[in-house]
């Protein structure tokens, strides 16, 4: 009982912290957390479904490792910090 009303409590700040962003930002601010767990989610998962494909072999899966991870930090802050950047201005702009 106690339980459900603190899952009660939480699920109700957390729809309360988002109406007042929304109202505060406006859409903006849901496309911008959609696209930072967008970006982590595929990232995240792409590495687990191409590393567990591999095989056994300990040299190829730090090759990698390493690979995935070099080209994971260029692209993100080459263009996804950048673009958040870009949404971020337009935010405050509102």
């Amino acid at each position: 009982m106690i339980i459900n009303l603190i899952y009660v409590l939480i699920f109700g700040f957390v729809l309360f912290w988002f109406y007042k962003n929304i109202k505060k930002n406006g859409l903006i601010w849901i496309i911008k957390g959609l696209l930072q767990i967008g970006i982590l989610v595929l990232f995240i998962g792409g590495f687990f479904k191409i590393f567990f494909t591999l095989p056994a072999n300990l040299y190829i899966k730090i090759i990698f490792l390493i690979i995935y991870s070099w080209c994971t930090v260029g692209i993100n802050v080459n263009f996804i910090i950048p673009l958040i950047g870009i949404i971020d201005q337009r935010i405050v702009k509102k």
